[in-house]
């Protein structure tokens, strides 16, 4: 396969991997009653990263990095501003960074487990 297929694939898994987890997050996260959008955040950004870690051919850790800035800037753009949802009772509708800040937590706790195996490959060279 050539190197060129192989970064266009890599990069296909790593969208798949953000719909998935963030729909299958999104409902589980609704089913169970909490706020839907932390949920799906936190996971979709975390798979993203680790799928990036993941299916790419070389640099790993730098296509996981990548991810993960890319993720935080599409993050921002979607969930600036957000406002507490109508079942908070007094902060309801009240301006909140939460949903972005758990969204890049989930892909911080990603690149924490890319860097574990990137570290000790780099040990062991």
């Amino acid at each position: 396969m050539t190197n060129s297929r192989q970064w266009i694939l890599a990069a296909f898994a790593v969208i798949g991997a953000f719909f998935v987890v963030g729909i299958v997050a999104d409902i589980a996260t609704g089913a169970l009653g909490y706020w839907h959008v932390l949920g799906s955040g936190f996971f979709a950004a975390m798979a993203t990263v680790v799928s990036a870690f993941i299916a790419a051919p070389k640099r790993k850790f730098m296509f996981a990095s990548f991810a993960f800035v890319i993720g935080v800037a599409v993050a921002w753009y979607f969930l600036e501003p957000s406002w507490y949802p109508e079942n908070y009772g007094a902060k309801a509708y009240q301006p909140t960074h939460l949903p972005i800040v758990v969204t890049c937590l989930g892909g911080v706790l990603g690149l924490i487990f890319a860097a574990i195996p990137w570290l000790r490959s780099r040990r062991k060279s």
